[in-house]
């Protein structure tokens, strides 16, 4: 072989070696660039989630609470609930949703994050608008986890204020005197209910005279304007007022000293006459009650005993 056909092949065989080399090159970088992007990439899951997110006007969110706490995804309907700008200032600063958080519900938030929840439960929150109204959100959330410990939360987020305002109305309902706006026999009866053990307690039980014959002379539209009326006195004195059935009311007095509980009787017989209301009112009061329900039965016996005497008062006139 010559050594033109010896420099012919050798030459050959480095445009080969180089291409390769060259190919092997972009080869490698091309592996690089896949690992670096999918390193970055959210798992397809996420990917799914993030753009079903897009799509909806629940509110979708990813959470990472390692290595650092920051917002990986944030639907745009954020937005429209909080205010412009709110996803903006919450992916630079993750900060951010813990100064709209209502303020009873920031340890909520903190919970949340730290996996003390039970994630099986609806979370129920409130956060704050731009124009500094606070809106009632629904959550459900889930966990995501790296070696036994919380790395992130995702969560769906749903504009319930509509919902909770019918609620609040509703529960309003449920424990009100749809006459007098005082509280009703089921609100009085929870509350009693739970203040078993309670010390220093007085019971006021208020009854309007002659109902009956006011509803019969002038008709039951003059009785219920009485029976307003005299709602409206006892709630400028005490808030505690429940309307137990007819013309009884009831004042519920917690934590009250007995000269206390006397004054207020004092006063609202007072009020009453000036504004030429009659009532009978019975007062029992005990440091250490027996029971609540004894405590109402003898502020009842109370207000009937004085109820008998104004009846004897008038047949001595």
């Amino acid at each position: 072989m010559s050594d033109l056909e010896r420099g012919t092949i050798w030459a050959n065989r480095e445009e080969v070696y180089s291409m390769t080399l060259f190919f092997l090159g972009i080869l490698v970088g091309c592996l690089i660039a896949l690992w670096l992007h999918k390193r970055q990439r959210p798992h397809p899951q996420t990917l799914s989630f993030m753009h079903f997110g897009n799509q909806t006007k629940d509110v979708i969110y990813i959470f990472e609470t390692k290595p650092a706490w920051r917002f990986r995804y944030i639907s745009p309907s954020l937005d429209l609930y909080l205010g412009e700008g709110t996803v903006m200032r919450s992916y630079s600063n993750a900060q951010e949703c813990f100064r709209r958080i209502h303020p009873d519900d920031r340890r909520l938030l903190l919970d949340k994050v730290l996996g003390r929840v039970d994630y099986e439960e609806a979370i129920l929150q409130r956060w704050r608008t731009n124009e500094g109204t606070y809106v009632w959100f629904e959550e459900y959330t889930t966990p995501i986890y790296e070696n036994g410990e919380i790395v992130a939360v995702q969560g769906v987020i749903r504009n319930i204020e509509a919902a909770m305002t019918e609620r609040e109305r509703l529960l309003y309902e449920s424990r009100h005197d749809s006459l007098t706006g005082v509280f009703n026999r089921r609100a009085f009866e929870e509350t009693i209910g739970q203040a078993e053990g309670m010390r220093n307690t007085g019971i006021i039980v208020l009854d309007v005279n002659d109902l009956k014959v006011m509803n019969d002379q002038k008709g039951h539209s003059a009785g219920d304007c009485l029976l307003k009326r005299v709602g409206n006195l006892l709630q400028t004195i005490e808030s505690s007022v429940y309307r137990i059935g007819g013309d009884e009311f009831v004042l519920f007095l917690q934590m009250m000293s007995e000269e206390a509980c006397e004054k207020m009787v004092h006063e609202i017989e007072t009020t009453c006459r000036e504004e030429e209301i009659s009532v009978a009112i019975g007062l029992a009061w005990a440091s250490h009650p027996e029971s609540i329900e004894v405590l109402w039965q003898e502020a009842d016996d109370a207000m009937y005993e004085q109820k008998q005497q104004q009846k004897r008062d008038l047949l001595d006139v």
